[in-house]
């Protein structure tokens, strides 16, 4: 008990996070769980939108700093200042990795420009083990 209070006093949280179940059959201690979360940025400078054949973008997202030992389970959602509500993909994950996914959107004659110019920029929540 008093450890406790001694944590709280110095602001350090102890957060608990259990994973039901996931992709990767890991028996891991409940220590090792991992919650890990980013976005690419906002701007072409950030996030790196590179122009799919035909009618859509995608980017690579890096998330090696999570330090994930299997593939975490991930979601994501796209963020911009407009019109990101209309296109499809947004929530779908290609190629994921221990230290990155992929993300493709689809629309109607969709370039990298288009989301520069709005800001577009990949959030992000991975949940897996560290351990």
């Amino acid at each position: 008990m008093k450890l406790l209070i001694l944590l709280a006093v110095l602001g350090i949280v102890i957060a608990d996070v259990v994973i039901l179940n996931g992709e990767e059959d890991h028996k891991a201690k409940k220590r090792c769980a991992r919650v890990c979360s980013g976005t690419t940025g906002r701007g072409p400078t950030r996030t790196k939108w590179m122009d799919y054949p035909k009618e859509g973008i995608y980017v690579d997202v890096d998330i090696s700093g999570c330090k994930f030992l299997k593939t975490p389970t991930i979601t994501t959602s796209l963020e911009g200042s407009s019109s990101h509500w209309v296109v499809r993909g947004t929530s779908s994950v290609y190629f994921a990795k221990p230290g990155s996914f992929r993300v493709y959107i689809h629309g109607d004659k969709l370039r990298k420009e288009f989301a520069n110019k709005y800001q577009w920029n990949v959030e992000w929540i991975a949940v897996g083990y560290k351990c």
